[in-house]
């Protein structure tokens, strides 16, 4: 099937602007709480998540209401069209509660065989990633330029980058700890 990836695109700007919007009235606010999602564990969300997903979810229902949405804080919505909208309105929520702007707004749409455009935008920072129709681009407080990954390089020159190491099963952080010895450097964020 044949998409208008200029629409699509547009759309998901303008929710990430919206989610923006949503969003930073909250980030480092003194009253700021969280619930917890899980009964063990901590698995934080907070006003800011919730009000970032109604606005995503307002755009979607302006301009592109025939379209499904799957979101982190409210859900499955059925749609009539092939297209499914998946939204993470603030992905590291447990950055923002701490304060850190380690966190950003997640947006991907595609059929049901997987996504052809994404988003990430990093509201407070500033920076916006966007990859489909053969396209990825950065744009933030230096303008908009085109990215790609690095050249390959030997492993102990290879930077690795990871949220925390405790996510996963134990057999996926010893995978994580055999690969970070081998590395020039390790960061967490």
């Amino acid at each position: 099937m044949e998409y208008d990836f200029h629409a699509l695109t547009q759309v998901a700007h303008t929710m990430a602007d919206a989610a923006r919007t949503a969003i930073l009235p909250h980030f480092r606010a003194d009253d700021l709480s969280a619930d917890n999602k899980l009964a063990n564990g901590y698995d934080p969300v907070t006003i800011a998540d919730r009000a970032a997903e109604k606005a995503m979810r307002g755009v979607l229902a302006d301009l592109r209401p025939n379209d499904a949405i799957m979101g982190e804080e409210f859900g499955a919505h059925p749609g009539t069209s092939d297209l499914t909208w998946v939204l993470d309105p603030i992905d590291g929520t447990r950055g923002f509660v701490a304060g850190t702007p380690t966190w950003g707004v997640l947006i991907a749409v595609g059929p049901d065989t997987g996504p052809i455009l994404g988003l990430i935008d990093q509201p407070y920072i500033g920076e916006r990633f966007f990859g489909g129709a053969g396209e990825a681009t950065l744009t933030g407080p230096h303008g908009t330029h085109a990215i790609s990954t690095r050249a390959p390089r030997p492993l102990d020159k290879a930077i690795l980058f990871s949220t925390f190491p405790e996510v996963g099963s134990a057999a996926d952080r010893a995978g994580f700890e055999a690969v970070a010895q081998q590395v020039q450097l390790v960061r967490y964020g």
